[in-house]
């Protein structure tokens, strides 16, 4: 018999999906508002732009860093729990990010916000799937990329008018209310976590090996397409592979480790993060660049910058409904493979529409691109958590998260530094074919994925620690 504190709630799965995904609104849509107020924050902290950029930037290499110790402990202490946490931490950090008075206080401020929105991603997909069918799963990952989506269309076209009207700091003024807003409604609506939980310690020593493989990879990847050869990159790329062995050995040794090998023994979670490492290396960077080529070669303002590129994030928001019935008629595999395909394609077309100073054919494929990646990450997201009992999915999502995330720093720094100051069409035409390479190698990648639901029947039963007579 259940008792009161253990009861689910009576709530229906439409409040549960809305108020999570609130939550994910509420910690994502900051980031592309900051990327177009850099020059009136440095302005009103008398600080320079190359500064204040790192209010993007570090925040996102704090969010590549934290995922997989959040999604780790969804598993362990229950995903509400987590979730709420972090919204919490999000808020009151977003409210410091509005008092900061300096630069390195916003930096900081804005950090630490993010590391609290870091950890309702995973939480959240992990609450999300919990909630729907295993077959549905991937109609709930739709609705996430939707939410993303939208949350980047209102910052860009919300965020110049709330900049010049009002000022930077109304962008964490309004995030701190919409966060009170989604911790109450998910205080009410979602579930509590079940008592039959993972009743395992946490891999300190794991967490941090992991945390410092992924900082010392992104960082120094990312910095050392803009600093070039300087000890600070080159230190951090010395210090990746060493940080990846200790990881292993770590691993080896752990009663209970961060990264059990129940699921990196998976194929799909191998495969499934792979591709994404590079699809966010080949969409993101995509998508940084082309407002440069935009306003370097084409000679457009900002604000017709921000409407020619608007149509990228809105097609994910179109794909959304489609890509839920597409994924749960044809299986995630599939239109993983199509998506990716026409990924490629479409960032092909966008490379040869730069070398030709075409405005018409870039903006069509701008358009398409959002729409092809409308169907392509929640498809592998989706994959990604049948791939894993229910216990790791919170950890599976959050590799996934990661992965992209790593993919993304890596392709921002990359591509941006290849691109350069560049005012003629053929280095940005380079750029936009080798974003389309990074597409077409995640494809291939993709090609070794099982279907998850052959996958799930056929999951092997694997100990959760690497053996001792496994070579690291």
């Amino acid at each position: 018999m259940q008792t009161s504190e253990t009861a689910p709630r009576r709530t229906g799965p439409r409040w549960i999906t809305a108020a999570l995904l609130l939550g994910l609104f509420t910690t994502t849509f900051p980031s592309t508002i900051l990327t177009i107020a850099v020059q009136p924050i440095a302005a009103d902290l008398d600080s320079l732009p190359s500064t204040v950029v790192w209010v993007t930037t570090a925040p996102l290499l704090a969010a590549a860093v934290t995922t997989p110790l959040f999604g780790r402990l969804g598993d362990i202490h229950g995903h509400r729990r987590v979730y709420l946490a972090g919204i919490v931490v999000a808020m009151v950090f977003a409210l410091g990010s509005a008092l900061a008075w300096d630069a390195t206080s916003l930096i900081a401020a804005r950090t630490l916000s993010q590391v609290g929105a870091a950890a309702t991603v995973p939480t959240a997909v992990a609450l999300l799937f919990r909630a729907s069918p295993p077959g549905q799963r991937v109609r709930a990952s739709a609705r996430i990329g939707a939410t993303t989506s939208g949350a980047a269309v209102i910052g860009v076209v919300v965020g110049g008018p709330l900049v010049d009207l009002i000022g930077w700091r109304a962008i964490f003024v309004g995030q701190v209310a919409l966060c009170a807003v989604a911790l109450v409604l998910s205080l009410l609506v979602t579930p509590r976590d079940p008592r039959e939980r993972t009743r395992a310690p946490l891999d300190v020593p794991g967490a941090l090996a992991l945390a410092v493989a992924t900082l010392a990879l992104t960082l120094g990847v990312n910095r050392m397409a803009v600093w070039g050869w300087s000890p600070v990159p080159v230190a951090c790329l010395v210090v990746a592979p060493i940080a990846v062995w200790v990881l292993v050995r770590v691993e080896r040794r752990a009663s209970s480790p961060l990264l059990p090998l129940r699921v990196l023994g998976s194929r799909n979670v191998r495969v499934v993060t792979g591709a994404s490492v590079l699809v966010g290396a080949g969409y993101m960077g995509n998508f940084v660049v082309t407002p440069l080529f935009l306003q370097g070669v084409l000679g457009l303002t900002a604000a017709v910058t921000s409407l020619v590129t608007v149509p990228r994030a809105l097609s994910i928001l179109l794909a959304s409904p489609t890509a839920g019935r597409a994924g749960m008629r044809f299986g995630e595999r599939r239109v993983a493979l199509v998506a990716g395909t026409a990924l490629t394609l479409v960032l092909g077309s966008m490379a040869v529409g730069a070398w030709a100073s075409s405005l018409v054919a870039v903006g069509i494929a701008i358009a398409l691109s959002g729409y092809a990646s409308g169907y392509l990450n929640p498809a592998l997201l989706s994959a990604q958590g049948s791939a894993v009992d229910e216990r790791d999915v919170g950890l599976a999502a959050s590799l996934q998260q990661t992965g992209f995330q790593v993919g993304a720093v890596v392709g921002i720094g990359l591509f941006t530094a290849l691109a350069g100051d560049a005012t003629t069409a053929g280095p940005y035409s380079l750029v936009f074919l080798l974003t389309a390479g990074c597409a077409l190698a995640a494809t291939l990648v993709l090609l070794r994925m099982q279907d998850p639901r052959t996958a799930a029947a056929e999951r092997p039963a694997l100990p959760d620690r690497i053996p001792d007579d496994v070579e690291a």
